[in-house]
């Protein structure tokens, strides 16, 4: 085998076993670093910098994380700042990589056949582990951080389950999937793992599995005009939901505490639900970026600023358990300031502009997603977060995608 064609093989599948990993929470920061490995032994490095230096959205991706390199000139917490910039590391290698390595269109669904099987594993693993205790133990380890914290939190689980329902969603309406593959099976799969969903019960991840659903019924409706199975979906959808919120005592006990948190008149900073901790926090951030409005705190500084006021405003609880911003929006507001700011929306919403120029369904998706997940967690703090956001967006980004966009019957 020449050697050309060596890196080209392992680059393809290493990008499959990081795809396979991410889900089971293992062995994924190995594969990365063979696959910067890979890249820099493979050389030619002229001709990819040259690449990136034509490519404006390349260069966006790598300036945020330079930019926390900068951050590290004006931070006092040296050694945090540090340990930030390795946990974030992947936000520089993934965009180097797949901005001169794109991954090819046919093994793009290879790409997410892995991911989608690393996700049936996870569960596996997480079910038969509960099953298990359950039996020799008795106890319930069926819901939420009890079911899921043996492999990841299960905010950053159901995003990663959200994600592949929405890539069999879209093969499930395309029609030359449809003739190739079992629409049965995505089915099943879809129903498997929405089941998932609800018992990691995490609130974002299940209004994102509805609003999935509802989105891809209306599209439906309107692209194939199917309107009473489709009014009869958004029935059946909305008749789920409510029995699942009604039902499950696990679920309805975490709404109900949110509802209350946030229709709340007043503060009680020692507040243990993690909606109205978060509505605290974030009251916390606003005055720290208030005094550190325009380059921020520095890039480890941000979780000591935050215990300095957390402290002041006696929010006992926060401070016992040294939480973050819950909230990557105010988190890099923290750390990097207004510049820092501006980048991050830059780098969500010019792709976002762009994949929709071009139908490319399953990069909107992912990047709404994103979005709307950067506003409960601090998702660059935790490799779960940052690993699973700087590969897909590389990865959705640079490759030729568009055979994943939707095809409206004739």
């Amino acid at each position: 085998m020449k050697k050309e064609q060596f890196h080209i093989r392992s680059h393809y599948y290493l990008t499959l076993l990081i795809a396979f990993c991410l889900p089971i929470a293992r062995f994924t920061p190995i594969f990365i670093a063979l696959l910067l490995l890979n890249w820099l032994v493979e050389g030619d490095f002229r001709n990819k910098f040259k690449s990136i230096g034509k490519n404006n959205v390349a260069l966006l991706f790598i300036g945020f994380y330079i930019l926390h390199l900068i951050g590290l000139t004006y931070t006092q917490n040296r050694e945090s700042g540090l340990f930030d910039i390795q946990v974030k590391f992947s936000l520089l290698v993934f965009p180097l990589v797949f901005a001169t390595k794109p991954i090819a269109k046919p093994e793009m669904k290879n790409v997410f056949f892995a991911f989608i099987a690393g996700a049936i594993v996870s569960s596996f693993i997480l079910l038969t582990r509960a099953i298990y205790t359950y039996v020799v133990n008795g106890e319930n380890n069926f819901f939420y951080q009890e079911f899921s914290s043996y492999l990841i939190h299960p905010s950053y689980l159901s995003m990663y389950f959200n994600l592949a329902i929405a890539w069999l969603l879209i093969q499930v309406l395309n029609k030359s999937f449809i003739q190739t593959y079992s629409t049965a099976y995505s089915c099943l799969i879809i129903l498997f793992f929405s089941f998932v969903i609800v018992l990691l019960s995490s609130k974002l991840g299940l209004i994102v599995l509805i609003l999935q659903f509802i989105g891809f019924l209306v599209f439906f409706i309107i692209s194939r005009k199917k309107y009473i199975l489709g009014g009869a979906g958004l029935l059946l959808i909305l008749i789920s939901a409510y029995s699942v919120i009604t039902f499950v005592p696990a679920i309805r006990d975490r709404v109900h505490n949110a509802v209350i948190a946030i229709s709340a008149t007043t503060d009680n900073e020692k507040d243990s639900e993690s909606t109205a901790v978060r509505l605290l926090i974030w009251k916390a951030a606003d005055q720290v970026i208030s005094e550190n409005f325009l380059w921020g705190t520095g890039t480890g500084d941000a979780k000591d600023a935050l215990m300095k006021e957390y402290q002041k405003r006696g929010m006992t609880g926060a401070l016992e358990h040294k939480l973050n911003s819950h909230n990557e929006y105010y988190q890099v507001f923290l750390s990097l300031g207004l510049i820092g700011f501006l980048l991050l929306i830059a780098s969500l919403l010019l792709p976002l502009k762009e994949a929709f120029n071009t139908s490319n369904y399953i990069y909107i998706l992912f990047l709404v997603i994103i979005i709307l997940n950067f506003i409960p967690e601090s998702m660059f703090e935790t490799q779960a977060g940052v690993m699973f956001y700087a590969f897909f967006n590389s990865l959705l980004c640079f490759s030729d995608s568009n055979y994943l966009t939707t095809q409206k019957s004739q």
